[in-house]
């Protein structure tokens, strides 16, 4: 809860700031010129967006911190991976997007959560690379657990960075997002969400140059 409270103290305070210099500037009628009216407006709209962006995901976050899980069910992981990944293929085309999903991996989990950290993984991708940057998306069993890695042909992060702990990284991932209109919790959101599954979330230097963000998760027992 103490974390909880800090990032989101420390997260709105940037927005609001800004939101609060324009609407006390715009009533005090200290912006004479229409276009930087316009512009104005135009900043105050984007940090709304942005809070909004901040409060979902604090609020899941919140969520993921509490006992117990919602809608926990057998799902076909394979399935929803595919269907995210023809998504992300349609939506990005100058992408070179390989999709290697092994089929009939079911696990037991929440689809909401599941949906959230594929779209969080993948927005990140969109976020923090060129639109021709190649992606790799692979499902594999191994042994008692699937293997899930998304990863990227992107600058990825520091060398340094994939020794530090989730924390640290989180950190990263806030400095990094603040530039990309990002909410900064995207890695907090996904290591929370699969431990919350009862798997493990680790990050890797990619086969492809950029970030691979790797993902066991149990399954389900015959």
């Amino acid at each position: 809860m103490q974390e909880f409270l800090g990032d989101a103290s420390h997260e709105l305070r940037t927005p609001l700031t800004v939101i609060k210099g324009y609407v006390e500037m715009l009533s005090k009628n200290q912006l004479k010129e229409d276009a930087d009216k316009e512009r104005a407006f135009s900043r105050v709209g984007t940090e709304i967006q942005r809070m909004e962006t901040l409060v979902q995901d604090l609020l899941l976050l919140a969520e993921l911190g509490e006992s117990g899980a919602r809608d926990i069910e057998k799902i076909d992981l394979s399935e929803i991976l595919t269907a995210h990944g023809t998504d992300f293929i349609t939506l990005n085309p100058e992408r070179k997007v390989n999709l290697a999903i092994a089929q009939g991996i079911t696990i037991e989990a929440s689809r909401d959560y599941i949906a959230r950290f594929i779209q969080n993984a993948l927005t990140n991708i969109v976020r923090h690379t060129d639109a021709s940057v190649a992606v790799n998306i692979s499902l594999t069993p191994r042994g008692k657990s699937a293997e899930l890695i998304i990863e990227d042909g992107g600058k990825g992060l520091p060398e340094s960075a994939y020794r530090e702990d989730i924390r640290s990284l989180n950190r990263f991932d806030k400095s990094r997002s603040r530039e990309n209109g990002g909410s900064g919790l995207g890695m907090s959101i996904m290591s929370a969400v699969i431990q919350k599954l009862g798997g493990r979330f680790s990050l890797r230097k990619s086969s492809l140059g950029g970030l691979a963000i790797v993902v066991e998760l149990p399954l389900v027992k015959d």
